[in-house]
């Protein structure tokens, strides 16, 4: 009887942390979190309150006026270092230097301690239009530093730059992981006291679908501090042999459209060199075949003159044998082909 009691209060005391983890804890908790980066979930109230954290509500976070005056956001974002802070930067540039200015990004993010994520290039050196997309992951304490050396390293184009505050959902991951390994303490004490298979079976059972909850918020957690501790800058940078002009009056639209119509120009006479040299051979071969043709038309033409003349002078000599032998209608001492006139004589 007294190890029965004691075994309902072993039970009564499981379902009680039981209670009071889904007071603390609440529905919203993932049973089934994916630890797989890029993930996120937002809990839909945070379960400690802004002093735990160090959050000043006296201090005023203005995340807005960096664009609605025109200014650097990059330099106006100084929000307090107890947030979260996630930061996000895309960078358009061109450049004439093409393999300088590429390796003058990444030099810049190596000094910056980030390293390449993703990189994509396109494009070839002879037609002069490579390209290439860089995904880079830099360091939030030098993330402002990083960008000043990538603007400096080509012509820029277009910025863009965004920040997400994730302080409420960091912050209720923190609080959930507390509580569930104040509960796992507890049960572990409680394990060591069971003394029946049974209620040592409910009680790891318990306490494994804790340990699961645990690992699921810890991988959420570190998911969220290597997106807090690196932000992520996408660059693109093209080739060019002009600059986009940044301004676009009328002057600088005449100088961009004489230079795009010579720069053009150029393009056009180097491809119809090149296409020049590509058929060099069919050409060579082409002439070799005409010259022959002319070659062979010719002397037939010389062997055609030649028996003409040869057959001319036959007759002529032919002609000039016949005068003294000549007959009745043929040419007589007249000379001129007519037949002798005939006359009576008394």
């Amino acid at each position: 009887m007294k190890k029965r009691n004691k075994a309902l209060v072993l039970l009564l005391a499981a379902a009680l942390v039981a209670a009071l983890l889904a007071g603390c804890g609440g529905s919203a908790g993932p049973t089934n979190m994916s630890a797989a980066a890029g993930e996120s979930w937002a809990p839909e109230t945070p379960s400690a309150s802004p002093e735990e954290i160090g959050w000043d509500d006296s201090a005023e976070y203005d995340y807005g006026s960096a664009v609605t005056n025109g200014t650097d956001a990059s330099a106006v974002l100084q929000p307090d270092p107890s947030r979260k802070i996630i930061y996000t930067a895309t960078l358009t540039l061109e450049s004439t230097e093409y393999e300088q200015a590429r390796s003058a990004l990444l030099s810049a993010a190596a000094a910056a301690g980030g390293y390449v994520e993703r990189s994509s290039q396109y494009g070839s050196a002879e037609a002069g239009d490579r390209w290439v997309e860089l995904t880079l992951r830099i360091p939030s304490d030098h993330y402002n530093d990083f960008l000043t050396a990538a603007e400096n390293a080509a012509s820029l184009l277009r910025k863009d730059e965004s920040t997400q505050d994730i302080t409420a959902e960091y912050v209720d991951v923190a609080a959930r992981l507390k509580t569930l390994r104040t509960q796992e303490q507890r049960l572990q004490e409680l394990a060591e006291q069971a003394e029946t298979l049974e209620d040592l079976l409910a009680i790891e059972q318990r306490l494994s679908d804790v340990q699961y909850q645990i690992e699921s918020y810890t991988a959420q957690q570190r998911v969220y501090d290597d997106q807090i501790d690196y932000s992520t800058v996408t660059v693109t940078l093209n080739e060019v042999r002009v600059y986009t002009p940044t301004k676009r009056g009328f002057g600088s639209r005449i100088v961009s459209a004489f230079q795009n119509s010579w720069s053009d120009f150029g393009e056009d006479v180097q491809d119809f060199v090149v296409g020049l040299v590509y058929a060099l051979p069919a050409l060579l071969l082409l002439g070799v075949i005409v010259v022959v043709v002319l070659i062979v038309v010719r002397k037939g033409r010389k062997k055609a003159a030649a028996r003409k003349a040869e057959r001319a002078e036959r007759a002529q000599q032919a002609k000039a044998a016949s005068p003294d032998a000549a007959g009745p209608g043929e040419d007589g001492p007249d000379g001129d082909g007519q037949p002798p006139k005939y006359s009576y004589h008394k």
